[in-house]
């Protein structure tokens, strides 16, 4: 299966499909999204149908020494095909770098399903503490862990891909 580049046309599609598997105080606001975009502080591949909507997406930032998903997406009817599986050994092949994501807490089914989903492709979980900024106003802090690849980290890294979060990625907060 080949993945494409997603172009700025893209994002409402892109979007759109991200609220439908994300809860909101998991997605930053669509403006902001755009302009990120836009700005090239990420990327997204993925896959569109005929009609040109985004039916699969994997969003990355390239932060220093490290890649970071903030973003896996596959559309409901789509899922269980193995295409976010490719999506991600796709990343990992392209960028030849360490990958960081963030999971939530191992406490309901479908966080242990997705954890478990990222460990059979080679990814770490690693039990630190981390909060993960919230993306709107009315959200609190939410409590994630993080994933990485090709190996677990220490404590002194964490708080270094920790760091690069919040300078790198959630940079905006407070600035609204």
């Amino acid at each position: 299966m080949e993945f494409e580049k997603l172009k700025s046309e893209d994002i409402k599609s892109m979007y759109h499909l991200m609220q439908q598997a994300f809860p909101a105080e998991q997605m930053r606001e669509y403006k902001s999204h755009q302009i990120l975009y836009d700005k090239g502080y990420f990327e997204a591949f993925g896959k569109k149908d005929e009609c040109g909507n985004v039916m699969a997406v994997i969003s990355i930032w390239k932060l220093e020494e490290i890649r970071y998903i903030e973003h896996l997406v596959v559309k409901q009817e789509l899922r269980g095909k193995g295409i976010g599986e490719k999506l991600v050994q796709f990343a990992f092949q392209k960028e030849k770098a360490p990958f960081l994501l963030e999971v939530e807490l191992p406490e309901n089914d479908i966080a242990k399903r997705r954890i478990d989903f990222y460990k059979r492709l080679g990814m770490y979980y690693n039990d630190y503490e981390y909060f993960q900024p919230p993306w709107k106003k009315e959200y609190g802090m939410l409590p994630l862990r993080f994933m990485t690849y090709p190996e677990k980290i220490d404590e002194k890294t964490f708080q270094k891909y920790k760091n690069m979060l919040y300078q790198n990625v959630y940079f905006y907060i407070g600035k609204r």
